[in-house]
């Protein structure tokens, strides 16, 4: 989920009144504290080149932990991220269907409880976050991931919350192998405050590509970037505390006249206690 994010644009298109009107945009980090996120993810693909069909689906159930191991004078938070649980159910295009629950390893699929196994209980990232949620810097993980997917989703802007707010932020999203060869495509994402109630802010996210690939197949991995949706944050408390993101797009004619790759997909992530 970093210079670029740093460089948010604040567009601000109106103001309307709120009991709030005067507390920032900001998450209030403190150290030693914990927030674990339950997240879920259903994506299916639907295929169709040479008259025949492809088919496949996934469904992810995970806890992930982030921890905030230090601050800074200058308020800059270090947060370490781990995933507690992991479930996942996935059909591949001929039917065989796969099977992991770290919590019955048992009845996973032995190939699949090989390869995820690894992945609950280990530190997957370390970032180092300001109050707007910016990436200042990455120790572990990727950055280019973290360019694409803030850590919390949303990178706020230097403004007191209000109703009717809007603002952007620029991002690039960078091709790697097996996707691309390092291409560099131009993105942004456009935040709206939609209303605050007790003291909670609904967001808007919406994602547009400035660039886009001239080829149909070199488009389809970054159609997989293009959510859509909104989140919740505690204005108060400074936290995150659900997100809901859609994908629903097609490519045609990506391998041949008649031809269609169709991905969508649902996320979820809610703050549990």
């Amino acid at each position: 989920m970093f210079t670029r994010t740093i460089l948010s644009l604040v567009v601000v298109l109106g103001i309307t009144g709120s009991g709030l009107a005067q507390t920032p945009w900001q998450f209030r980090w403190q150290k030693g504290q914990v927030l674990n996120y339950r997240i879920k993810l259903t994506t299916s693909v639907v295929e169709m080149a040479e008259n025949s069909t492809f088919m496949s689906s996934s469904k992810l159930d995970l806890v992930n932990r982030w921890q905030i191991t230090d601050m800074d004078d200058k308020g800059i938070a270090t947060l370490a991220m781990s995933i507690v649980s992991m479930r996942q159910e996935q059909t591949l295009t001929d039917g065989t269907k796969l099977f992991f629950d770290s919590e019955d390893l048992d009845k996973s699929t032995p190939q699949l409880r090989e390869q995820m196994k690894k992945y609950v209980g280990a530190t997957h990232a370390v970032v180092r976050l300001d109050g707007y949620g910016r990436v200042i810097e990455v120790k572990q993980g990727s950055a280019a991931t973290f360019e694409v997917e803030p850590p919390f989703v949303v990178v706020f802007p230097a403004a007191n919350a209000a109703v009717g707010q809007a603002w952007r932020r620029p991002f690039t999203l960078v091709l790697e192998p097996p996707f691309g060869a390092g291409e560099k495509f131009e993105a942004e994402q456009r935040y709206d405050c939609k209303k605050i109630e007790a003291g909670r802010a609904t967001i808007g996210v919406a994602t547009s590509f400035k660039t886009m690939p001239d080829n149909a197949r070199d488009k389809i991995p970054l159609m997989q970037k293009d959510v859509q949706g909104e989140l919740v944050v505690d204005l108060k408390a400074g936290r995150l505390l659900s997100v809901a993101l859609n994908i629903d797009k097609m490519v045609e004619n990506h391998q041949g006249k008649g031809s269609s790759y169709r991905y969508q997909s649902q996320y979820t992530r809610q703050l549990i206690d």
